[in-house]
């Protein structure tokens, strides 16, 4: 399995850890697809797409400032799950008239539920307001199916930019995610966390060294990253660009 962190997606084969193939991945991105183009309306703009390991779905988005917002979230090690499509949720609990106000629903690791809105920096003071009378709301109604209320949030464009090699990163590290998507990773994460361990901090070419040079020496390195997003890990990524020598040590808790 060679290359692995060169594609967004991989046509992975059998091995000894197994398979998971889960639901049909092409069912799934043509909905999100479909959504989108609906989203976008007639405009010939860019469309991104990529695998989140945070909702463990294909996710596509109609904006630049929408993609952003996906690798801030899928690089912050607090966030547990996200839903980036939240329509349906909102229009349940505090009717259709809101749905504007929220991009993404967030799960974090303190069980906090969050309802975020992303907008460039001119806009904030505007969606602010509006989220005035969607907060005051929101104390007077009972949450579906006994849900935590959420707390609100806005996220500028600036704002997610503080650390632009912390984006740049994620852009990379979600191709190898998405590359080891069906694999059973835990027989590769236990010499990973074994080594670092041992070592207290490992290289990620030494990572990739667990491999022994086989076909299987990259999902390694997925096991590394798929628990580094999980927060089992610190690394440098926030400060300097991916490579072979990026550093990871361990961590007692989200980095």
């Amino acid at each position: 399995m060679k290359n692995l962190s060169k594609t967004s997606s991989a046509t992975p084969q059998d091995t000894k850890a197994g398979r998971n193939p889960g639901a049909r991945p092409g069912v799934a991105m043509r909905g999100a697809l479909a959504a989108v183009y609906e989203l976008r309306g007639h405009t010939q703009g860019k469309l991104w797409t990529q695998y989140s390991g945070k909702s463990r779905a294909d996710v596509a988005f109609a904006t630049e400032i929408a993609y952003l917002h996906f690798l801030y979230v899928e690089s912050s090690f607090d966030v547990v799950s996200v839903d980036y499509s939240p329509a349906f949720k909102i229009t349940r609990a505090v009717g259709e008239s809101f749905v504007d106000l929220v991009d993404a629903e967030l799960v974090m690791a303190n069980g906090d539920v969050i309802w975020r809105k992303v907008c460039d920096d001119d806009r904030e003071r505007d969606f602010l307001q509006a989220q005035r009378q969607l907060d005051v709301l929101l104390k007077h109604v009972r949450m579906p199916d006994g849900l935590r209320t959420p707390r609100l949030q806005t996220l500028t464009h600036s704002q997610m930019l503080v650390n632009p090699e912390r984006i740049r990163n994620w852009h990379g590290i979600a191709s190898w995610l998405s590359a080891g998507r069906d694999w059973e990773l835990s027989e590769f994460q236990i010499p990973v966390s074994a080594l670092i361990r041992r070592e207290g901090r490992a290289e990620f070419q030494q990572v990739l060294a667990l491999g022994g040079g086989t076909d299987q020496d990259d999902l390694y390195g997925v096991a590394l990253l798929e628990a580094l997003q999980r927060g089992a890990y610190r690394s440098n990524l926030y400060d300097a660009p991916f490579t072979m020598r990026s550093v990871f040590s361990a961590t007692r808790g989200a980095a």
